[in-house]
C-alpha cells in the first residue's frame, strides 16, 4: 500500500511538470490573463503575477452587485456628471457599517433600574463638570467670533455654545466612523429611512467634490454627521458658511462652525427680539399628567393659567404660545414653558430632551463664566 501511494505521488508530479512545460500560444496566454484583470493582477510573459491598480469597471468589495447602489451610481453620473470609475472606486472601499463594532459613551435611553428619572439620565450624558469647563474654555478662546456671530445673526453666544457642547463636547469627539460607510450602509441596505440616507449620500458626494475632499477619509457620527456642529451633509451644503474669511467652508474649523450654527438658527426662524428660550412653570402635584407635552405642543399662556392653574415661576416676557415641557425626575416632574426660540433649537434635533439639554448647558456655561 505504501509503494502504491508513492507511485501515485510521483505520477502526479510528472504530470504537473509536463503541464507546466507545455507550449502555450500568445493568444491563450492573453485570454488567460484577462481572467485576473478585474482583481488588479496581471500575468507577465513568464507567468508571474504583477499587481496593478484595479480598473474599477464596476463596484467591488462589500457592496459588489448591490442593484440599488448601481442605480444610484447611474443617476449620479447622469444628473451630476460624476465619472463612473470614480464612484466605483469610492464604493469599492465602503464597508458594511452594520458589521463595524459601535460604542456608545453614554446611554441616553431610559433604564428604570438606575434610580434616576428619564430627564436625569439624559441630562447627565451632556451636562457634567468637565463639559462645563470645556465650554468656558471654548467661549473664552473664541469670544470675539461668538460676539460677531451674535451681531450678524441675532443668536446669543450661549446657545451656540450649548449646541457645540452637546454635539461634540467642543471638538473632543467629532465621530469615530467613516461617513461613506455609514451613509452607504443606511442608504443601500434595508433601512426604514433609506430614502433620507440616499439623499444625504448624494449631498455628501457633492459636498466632498465641491470642497476637494476625499469621501473615504472623513469621519463622523453613527448618522453620518460632520464637524464641530455635526451637520448632516444636506445641512452642511445649505447652512455652512465661511466665517473666518479664508475662502473655504470647513466645519472642523471652530470659527466656521460658530458662524454656521448661528446661520442655521437664523435660517430656521430664530427671533432675536425674544430674550427667553425656556421658563420653569409651576403646577399642582408632583407628577404632571393633565395635558400633552413636548416641543411640538403650543398652548395659550392665558388658557393654561385660567383652566389649569399653570403659571411661570419667574417673570415671563414672552407672550406668544408656549410648548409645554415635562421633564421626568426621580421623585417629581419639572414643568417648563418653551418659547418660539426653544422650538427653533429643536429643529436641530427633533427631541424635547435635546432642546432642554442645549438650553441648560448654555445656562450653566454662561453662569460659570460669571
Amino acid at each position: 500500500m505504501r509503494y502504491q501511494k508513492l507511485y501515485s505521488l510521483v505520477a502526479t508530479m510528472l504530470l504537473f511538470t509536463a503541464c507546466s512545460t507545455k507550449n502555450v500560444s500568445p493568444e491563450e496566454t492573453q485570454e488567460h490573463n484577462k481572467s485576473y484583470a478585474h482583481l488588479g493582477i496581471e500575468i507577465d510573459s513568464q507567468g508571474k503575477a504583477e499587481s496593478t491598480p484595479p480598473s474599477y469597471d464596476y463596484v467591488m468589495g462589500e457592496f459588489m452587485g448591490n442593484i440599488q447602489l448601481e442605480s444610484f451610481i447611474d443617476r449620479m453620473v447622469a444628473e451630476h456628471g460624476f465619472e463612473r470609475t470614480y464612484l466605483n472606486e469610492i464604493f469599492s472601499q465602503a464597508q458594511n457599517f452594520n458589521l463595524i463594532p459601535q460604542t456608545r459613551p453614554c446611554q441616553t435611553n431610559y433604564s428604570r433600574y438606575s434610580g434616576l428619572g428619564k430627564w436625569d439620565q439624559y441630562r447627565n450624558c451632556f451636562i457634567y463638570e468637565k463639559n462645563i469647563e470645556r465650554g468656558v474654555a471654548f467661549w473664552n478662546e473664541h469670544q470675539a467670533t461668538l460676539e460677531r456671530a451674535e451681531r450678524r445673526y441675532g443668536v446669543p453666544a450661549e446657545y451656540i455654545i450649548g449646541i457645540l457642547g452637546i454635539e461634540t463636547a467642543y471638538g473632543v469627539n467629532f465621530g469615530k466612523y467613516r461617513v461613506i460607510d455609514v451613509l452607504t450602509t443606511k442608504a443601500m441596505l434595508p433601512n426604514r429611512r433609506s430614502d433620507f440616507y440616499t439623499s444625504e449620500l448624494e449631498n455628501f458626494l457633492l459636498l466632498t467634490r465641491d470642497a476637494g475632499l476625499d469621501p473615504t477619509e472623513l469621519m463622523g457620527s453613527t448618522s453620518g454627521a460632520l464637524g464641530y456642529g455635526q451637520f448632516m451633509p444636506s445641512s452642511y451644503r445649505r447652512f455652512a458658511v465661511d466665517f473666518n474669511g479664508d475662502g473655504s467652508i470647513d466645519l472642523w474649523n471652530a470659527k466656521d462652525a460658530i458662524g454656521s450654527i448661528a446661520n442655521y438658527f437664523a435660517q430656521n426662524g430664530w427671533n432675536a427680539s425674544i430674550s427667553q428660550v425656556a421658563v420653569r412653570a409651576k403646577y399642582n402635584g408632583t407628577r404632571f399628567q393633565q395635558l400633552e407635552t413636548g416641543y411640538k405642543t403650543k398652548y395659550s399662556q392665558y388658557k393654561l393659567k385660567r383652566n389649569h392653574k399653570i403659571v411661570p415661576r419667574s417673570k415671563m416676557y414672552y407672550s406668544g404660545p408656549v410648548s409645554l415641557i415635562c421633564l421626568n425626575r426621580s421623585k417629581y416632574d419639572e414643568l417648563w414653558f418653551g418659547t418660539h426660540n426653544f422650538r427653533v433649537i429643536t429643529t436641530y434635533n427633533h427631541d424635547t430632551h435635546y432642546g432642554m439639554a442645549v438650553y441648560e448647558l448654555a445656562q450653566e456655561v454662561k453662569k460659570r463664566r460669571g
